[in-house]
């Protein structure tokens, strides 16, 4: 099992599922350039925001599971499947989740603070698995 966590995200978007190519891993698999053309809305991030990738063997194929947790003021529209786009430091972009099932698993906790110190804040941890759970794409 090995475990890789990306460096430095600064933007973190997400789009509905639905508006997705199809297909996305099989483009990723066999090398096949992933273009991403809708409309994204992007979330403002309230603190520094992780995202690991495990890799593990199963039935003589490489399974990766990807976990995305960031925090956010943002009530994201968890009610409709959705696909997260990530932007790391080093110009690099990653699609999380496709067009077809199995979708991303979004776990959130609402937090509400005191009234006299900081906003009420939304912790939201993004889990995906497949074959390929970090799929690169351009721009």
């Amino acid at each position: 099992m090995n475990c890789i966590s990306l460096p430095g995200i600064t933007a973190i978007s997400y789009v509905p599922c639905d508006s997705l190519p199809a297909d996305l891993i099989y483009q990723a698999l066999t090398g096949f350039p992933v273009n991403i053309s809708s409309s994204t809305t992007e979330i403002s991030l309230k603190s520094i925001p992780s995202c690991e990738l495990e890799e593990s063997p199963d039935n003589n194929t490489q399974i990766e599971k990807a976990k995305l947790s960031f925090t956010t003021l943002d009530t994201l529209p968890t009610s409709m499947p959705l696909a997260f786009l990530i932007t790391t430091t080093a110009g690099n972009h990653y699609i999380l989740g496709t067009r077809e099932k199995l979708y991303p698993t979004i776990k959130v906790t609402s937090n509400t603070s005191k009234p006299d110190a900081e906003a009420a804040v939304h912790r939201y941890e993004v889990s995906f698995t497949a074959r390929k759970a970090l799929i690169p794409y351009n721009l």
